[in-house]
């Protein structure tokens, strides 16, 4: 149990930097400041290696265990302060995982957001129209009323 604990305890101290970087990058994405996104990414990439291996270390010694569902393995173990630390553990590593979820999910809304707007700016540039979705066979896929629809939903 005292390995895993220290697991739990190395990734918890990663989680909590990939915590930081990532609202660090919100911060970058909500500014429109690219450069220091793509750097920050960079820097989110080894963390999240360390993260994965950490964790193939944790599976390894529960099939080690023979260990399924870690959660009800840990219900079964005996109260000692290890299962009370272990607890802890895990249960500061879910709060973390669910910020980083909530985080990950609002960037992903701002970069769709930015690649829309590129798009729609590139269009301009260009000159570009954007095509129909459904359009006759007959009519070369053009719409019926022969015109075309440019996209300014950003």
């Amino acid at each position: 149990m005292k390995d895993i604990i220290d697991i739990l305890r190395q990734q918890l101290l990663l989680l909590s930097r990939l915590l930081e970087l990532v609202q660090i990058q919100r911060e970058k994405l909500i500014k429109i400041d690219a450069e220091a996104a793509r750097r920050l990414s960079a820097e989110i990439e080894p963390v999240m290696i360390d993260i994965s291996s950490l964790d193939k270390r944790r599976d390894s010694i529960m099939s080690d265990l023979k260990v399924k569902d870690f959660g009800k393995w840990l219900k079964d173990q005996p109260n000692s302060p290890d299962k009370e630390v272990l607890s802890r553990l895990l249960a500061e590593e879910e709060k973390i995982l669910h910020k980083l979820k909530e985080i990950n999910s609002q960037n992903m809304q701002f970069l769709d957001r930015h690649s829309e707007f590129i798009d729609y700016s590139i269009n301009v540039m260009t000159q570009t129209s954007a095509g129909v979705t459904y359009g006759t066979p007959n009519n070369g896929g053009m719409p019926v009323q022969g015109r075309k629809m440019f996209d300014t939903g950003v």
